[in-house]
């Protein structure tokens, strides 16, 4: 697994140093968190601070990771026929392609550790992770798992 251990900056200092948003609306953002729950990233789009590509870029950035678009990625069946259709859309992940023994795999927003431990294990390769927005692994998965895709989403 490639991902760093410690995180330097917070996604809101990114943002910020980005000039995508004022520390006010992190604030703001910050508070409205509280309440309600979930992600900075997900408040502050809500709030039509950022984009959902402007969240996507500063999590890659925040980690080291390599940003892409994952509905422009021509998926790979064999890398798709390792990972129950099922477990990509509950985790909101999707595999790209499978090189040698590496697994390449967009994410939107990033997935605990022990999921990037079973996807390791359950493939027998190491993970390239690529940070996506959440609306491009969701369409992805809509074309590459419908029927797993469809029923997270009540189609």
């Amino acid at each position: 697994m490639n991902l760093p251990k410690l995180v330097r900056k917070k996604l809101g200092e990114i943002l910020v140093e980005e000039g995508l948003v004022k520390e006010d609306q992190v604030q703001e953002a910050l508070q409205k968190q509280k309440g309600s729950g979930g992600l900075l990233g997900e408040v502050l789009v809500k709030l039509n601070y950022v984009s959902e590509i402007d969240i996507a870029r500063a999590i890659a950035k925040q980690f080291g990771l390599p940003f892409i678009d994952a509905t422009k990625y021509n998926i790979s069946k064999e890398a798709l026929s390792l990972v129950p259709g099922e477990m990509m859309v509950q985790n909101q992940f999707v595999i790209l392609d499978k090189l040698g023994k590496a697994l390449l795999v967009a994410v939107s927003g990033l997935l605990n550790g022990e999921i990037f431990e079973h996807l390791e294990r359950l493939s027998g390769c190491r993970l390239f992770i690529y940070v996506s927005t959440a609306t491009s692994v969701m369409e992805t998965l809509k074309k590459v798992a419908p029927k797993a895709a469809g029923a997270k989403i009540g189609v």
